[in-house]
């Protein structure tokens, strides 16, 4: 069993994981919402591989306060369906 604690990412502690999606290659994008005093301090959403390295991350403090659901579209599979592609 994979799983990911609130203090697993140097700099980037865990707040409310909101949203995730599992892509084909193994790795899971994340949402971190930063509400309840939070907001500004990290990334709002990231790309995290299996070995729990970050990838990419998105934070843009100028447009968003938080988001806590995002879904990548262009990633193989029905959406309708669930498919959850491995």
């Amino acid at each position: 069993m994979w799983e990911l604690n609130e203090n697993d990412l140097p700099g980037n502690t865990l707040r409310l994981m909101a949203g995730c999606q599992r892509l084909p290659n193994g790795n899971t994008i994340f949402c971190n919402y930063l509400g309840h005093g939070h907001i500004g301090e990290q990334p709002m959403f990231f790309e995290l591989t299996p070995d729990k390295k970050i990838v990419w991350s998105f934070r843009d403090d100028a447009h968003f306060k938080t988001i806590n659901q995002i879904q990548l579209l262009d990633v193989p599979g029905d959406v309708t369906k669930v498919e959850i592609l491995r």
